[in-house]
């Protein structure tokens, strides 16, 4: 029997590990590769022909919905799951468009990965979205997600950085219980070092070297006379998010 030729587009590396340590106990399934960058997921795609093709939405160099479009060009295109944390009803919209096959919002049941790969390359399925713990957030959740993306983004902190990924997961885990902020090694970190498979000490260093970078970059000096600390910063920008959304109510 044919294995499914199964690639990733991610460069949330602790991610890619977990899938990959999933799909390998799979054995209708052939991972043939990785990457982190778009513009190599698209070069290896030519060359290594998945089946299946996983990709998240910020990649360097060529993102995940212009990956989708490329590889919908192929004589024999692969199926595409888009699985990102970046959501949006645009970016939902936008894959649906270009072919996606299933939308994911992490975090994801990284155990059902397998049999979803296995439906993908068997047969062209109908594009399908599943929202996986999406579909429970409020249309307001769902909003602060994209501000929160934003606003990283405006005050210089690149999406290649794990910090940035870590501060997206912590402003939604803050919102729902702002408890967590209290203690940040015993609470917050503990809740993120446990979903995202990493330690405390990376997620709270990761952190630190985010704001290091954006404070370095002058971007921060419009909000803080000092470089301020992962509380501090964490704490202005729920207060941001807040502000960003409520100025949307007509």
């Amino acid at each position: 029997m044919k294995k499914c030729r199964f690639y990733i587009a991610d460069m949330d590396a602790q991610f890619v590990l977990k899938a990959r340590r999933v799909i390998s106990r799979c054995a209708g399934i052939e991972i043939v590769g990785s990457s982190g960058n778009g513009r190599t997921a698209l070069s290896e795609a030519i060359r290594l022909k998945p089946d299946v093709v996983m990709t998240d939405i910020p990649l360097p160099e060529l993102d995940g919905i212009s990956l989708l479009h490329e590889l919908n060009r192929f004589k024999c295109p692969p199926a595409v799951i888009v699985c990102t944390s970046f959501y949006s009803e645009a970016s939902m919209q936008c894959a649906c468009r270009h072919g996606a096959a299933f939308f994911l919002c992490k975090p994801i049941e990284i155990a059902s990965l397998p049999e979803l790969v296995l439906q993908c390359g068997q047969c062209n399925p109908t594009p399908s979205f599943c929202m996986e713990d999406a579909h429970r957030e409020s249309e307001e959740e769902r909003c602060r997600g994209a501000i929160v993306h934003n606003l990283l983004k405006e005050l210089g902190m690149s999406a290649r950085l794990d910090g940035t990924a870590y501060f997206i997961e912590a402003a939604v885990y803050c919102y729902r219980d702002t408890l967590l902020l209290r203690n940040l090694s015993k609470g917050l970190y503990a809740h993120l070092a446990q979903r995202m498979d990493t330690s405390v000490a990376r997620i709270e260093r990761s952190m630190r070297s985010a704001i290091a970078i954006a404070y370095d970059r002058g971007t921060l000096n419009r909000h803080f006379s000092h470089r301020p600390t992962n509380r501090e910063f964490l704490e202005f920008l729920m207060r941001a998010v807040e502000q960003a959304l409520y100025s949307r109510i007509p």
